[in-house]
């Protein structure tokens, strides 16, 4: 058991770490990161057999007034207790805000779901220092949000909710896009590490929007 507890814990501070900047004191952070998601994907998962079905990673269409907060989720269905890790990228318009714990501070406020319900570690965080040439271009913000369980005790559901403020001067009936954006460590798989079950996720994944009530 406690091999599986040290290995999730070691993939989650990977993956946590994996943010852009990492630390703000970090000067090794270069000035321009040309990291391109889609490569990224394909390089990653060329060799790895397609799945006839597996886990669907979903982002909740939502409603938010102007100058209000609206919350964000990321669900997933066809997983119940087949997966144990995760570590999942959104990207939002820049013009959001992502509310975090604490003010100045990189950790994003987050509210786990059933579907995370007793990982035995959580933790969320904006993305903060250099983006990727890739976000700047489409001019996006992110977020992240991992979680571990010691066994395949993930569920089906609501895994994560995230809390993003919508502007002032937005207008009734405007549209924000709000998408997973893969990194080269992101996770969602379960103990046998079937990476056919992740290539799935990541491949099948669905954005979703914030409509401006």
């Amino acid at each position: 058991m406690k091999k599986r507890i040290t290995a999730a814990a070691a993939a989650l501070l990977t993956a946590f770490s994996a943010m852009a900047g990492c630390s703000k004191e970090n000067e090794s952070v270069p000035e321009e990161n040309t990291f391109d998601s889609e490569n990224a994907f394909n390089e990653i998962y060329k060799d790895v057999p397609d799945s006839e079905e597996g886990p669907l990673l979903k982002i909740k269409d939502t409603t938010a007034p102007a100058g209000g907060v609206a919350e964000v989720t990321v669900t997933v269905s066809n997983a119940d207790l087949k997966w144990n890790i995760c570590g999942l990228h959104i990207i939002y318009p820049e013009e959001l805000d992502c509310i975090n714990q604490r003010e100045g501070e990189p950790d994003a406020k987050f509210k786990a779901g059933p579907a995370a319900e007793g990982a035995s570690l959580q933790a969320a965080m904006e993305w903060f220092g250099v983006k990727t040439e890739e976000m700047a271009q489409r001019k996006v913000g992110s977020a992240f949000y991992t979680a571990a369980f010691t066994e395949n005790y993930g569920g089906d559901g609501d895994i994560v909710t995230f809390y993003l403020q919508i502007p002032e001067d937005a207008e009734s009936g405007d549209t924000y896009n709000v998408d997973f954006y893969f990194y080269e460590t992101d996770l969602f798989k379960g103990t046998s590490n079937d990476m056919s079950f992740q290539k799935y996720a990541f491949s099948h994944w669905e954005g979703g929007t914030i409509t401006v009530e």
